[in-house]
């Protein structure tokens, strides 16, 4: 393809209206001479996006970002420059020169192909909105005021009705000068099995037309309403050279400006969704036209906000699309909340009954998307069995992976790890190699789903200390804690006593701080053991455990210490020996105090 001349290029921009360009993906305010909007390049609260209508130019002194309407549409399109002048010079009927016949006949036909095209979709829509508001439309009418859709919303959608009948639309065509095979072609015609001819593809359904955000008719879809009527609900155009319905959102062309005023849009799964919540008042309704919500569709919404809504219906499958969305909204920098209806509820039906008001106090409600899904992986298998806690560590494992910030990574790893009970440590090192360290993550799940068994003395003494919280102080004072065989129970004591407030405990907190998860089910029994002293008793129960702990810890002491001396060469190492001997008299003789106290 030759090179595109300077003077088609400078005619480009001269014919094209830079305000109306970006007006098409950014709200823009009158200011001055000028206009003012939020730059859809970067993040913003307060605008810093000007166009300069007189000039043919825009600038963000926010990001840097400017040039004329055609680097605005290289930017957010992604186009590259020979595409963006022949998309404007297509757009105002310019003609750009090929460097040879060839060429040049190829281009035409491609510029004639595609305005066929959207001849033909256009007038199959005029046809479709005509018969919905005349006599033969008057079910489909009744219907949709039925269903809470005015004239006034059906309308700003195009929406129309095909007629019962084989072929309403082909006849129609023809009249225009349309022949059936190009009808065919378009996706609103089939060929009949067996025989020569077309019948029309939708047949006494409501309308739906497939706009793209100029608001040329690419496509359709069309939905049964008669209760008799045993066909499939939806019978969409199938895609074609102008039309692939992954690249597309329905509702997007009517409701980017609503988007781009609320900041958010709202993704639900159907048609009638979408309708319905505009007719409500909620316009930032959108939806990804029957298919899982695709890379190309959330780019395509990032250009008219930064934050969407998943609002999809209150079933499995719903549920199902909602996770299937997550990548693609991360990639396209997208932060996305989920609701979640209840089972059999869907947008339509919800802000029927709840209104306007009650949807945006629901919206409201929502989770942060990362949230919602390691919620859903984590809680059936909090208090369950091993093998379940390791299946939602896995799902947990895949909904982080996509997680890109680091915060909210590290944010969402913590709540993993506090609801499965693993150490944090352990479970970022399985998260970042999962293959590596899954053994280690199946021993310390099984383990954490047993207590840690603390000597009868020192379990004792941590359901005495929980029971009377004061007395911390006092045992912490004597240092018994340095007495205890159980390292995690004396941190815990150190912990406790730093949260004990006018001589009581706030257990609930306590406990949750407690990061070995074991030692966490140790202290929950600790808290509801029975019947381990009475209560005329408490201080006496108190003593005989702590002589126990010393008694215990002397016996401790010495086996270590004999160990040592047996490891010792006596002759080279003469100075530790004596020192051990030394060490061991003082032990013993403070057992034998003990037992003298005792006896």
């Amino acid at each position: 393809m030759g090179r595109i001349p300077d003077t088609v290029i400078d005619e480009v921009l001269r014919r094209t209206d830079i305000v109306q360009i970006i007006s098409g993906y950014v709200t823009l305010k009158k200011a001055g001479a000028n206009y003012k909007g939020l730059c859809p390049f970067h993040n913003e609260k307060s605008p810093s996006f000007n166009v300069h209508p007189a000039k043919g130019i825009y600038k963000c002194f926010g990001c840097g970002a400017g040039g004329s309407s055609l680097n605005f549409l290289m930017e957010i399109e992604g186009w590259n420059f020979p595409e963006t002048v022949r998309h404007l010079a297509e757009k105002h009927g310019i003609e750009i020169p090929e460097e040879d016949d060839e060429e040049r006949e190829e281009a035409q036909k491609k510029r004639e192909s595609k305005k066929l095209y959207f001849r033909i979709t256009e007038l199959a829509r005029d046809f479709y909105e005509e018969a919905l508001w005349s006599s033969a439309g008057r079910s489909a009418q009744i219907y949709l005021s039925e269903r809470g859709i005015d004239e006034g919303t059906a309308r700003s959608f195009r929406m129309g009705y095909a007629p019962d009948g084989w072929q309403h639309v082909i006849d129609h065509l023809e009249s225009n000068g349309i022949q059936a095979r190009l009808t065919e072609r378009a996706g609103l015609a089939l060929p009949r099995k067996g025989q020569s001819g077309y019948y029309d593809r939708f047949r006494h359904r409501i309308m739906f037309p497939v706009q793209d955000i100029w608001g040329n008719t690419l496509a359709f879809s069309g939905r049964v309403f008669a209760s008799s009527d045993d066909g499939p609900k939806y019978i969409n155009s199938p895609e074609t050279a102008y039309y692939t319905k992954g690249h597309h959102l329905f509702g997007l062309s009517v409701g980017k400006q609503a988007i781009q005023q609320a900041g958010y849009a709202v993704l639900v799964e159907g048609n009638f969704d979408v309708v319905a919540l505009h007719a409500q008042g909620v316009s930032m309704a959108v939806a990804p036209l029957g298919t899982a919500l695709t890379n190309e569709q959330t780019r395509l919404l990032a250009r008219y906000c930064r934050e969407a809504v998943l609002a999809f219906d209150g079933d499995s499958a719903g549920e199902e699309a909602t996770m299937r969305a997550m990548s693609s909204l991360e990639g396209a920098g997208i932060e996305a909340r989920v609701v979640r209806f209840a089972d059999g509820d869907d947008p339509d039906s919800f802000v029927r009954r709840e209104g306007k008001k009650g949807f945006e106090e629901f919206v409201e409600s929502g989770k942060p998307i990362i949230a919602w899904a390691i919620d859903r992986a984590l809680s059936p298998a909090e208090g369950s069995a091993v093998e379940r806690k390791l299946h939602a560590l896995e799902e947990a494992a895949s909904v982080l992976s996509g997680v890109s910030n680091v915060v909210t990574w590290e944010h969402y790893a913590q709540e993993v790890s506090r609801r499965l009970e693993i150490e944090p440590g352990l479970l970022r090192e399985y998260l970042k190699r999962p293959s590596a360290h899954a053994d280690k993550v199946r021993n310390a799940v099984t383990t954490a789903a047993v207590p840690i068994e603390l000597a009868p003395a020192e379990f004792g003494l941590l359901a005495f200390l929980l029971d009377f919280p004061a007395w911390l102080d006092g045992f912490l004072g004597e240092a018994y804690d340095q007495l205890l065989e159980s390292a995690e129970l004396g941190a815990f004591l150190r912990t406790a006593q730093a949260e004990v407030k006018d001589g009581k405990l706030d257990m609930a907190v306590l406990v949750q701080r407690i990061d070995h998860p074991s030692f966490r089910k140790t202290v929950e029994e600790a808290l509801v053991a029975e019947e381990i002293y009475s209560p005329d008793r408490a201080a006496r129960f108190y003593d005989d455990c702590v002589r126990t702990l010393k008694r215990s810890w002397a016996e401790r002491t010495l086996r270590d210490i004999l160990v040592e001396l047996e490891a010792l060469d006596f002759v080279t190492q003469r100075e530790k020996y004596r020192e051990l001997v030394d060490r061991k008299s003082r032990v013993e003789r403070f057992r034998q105090s003990l037992e003298s106290a005792s006896g």
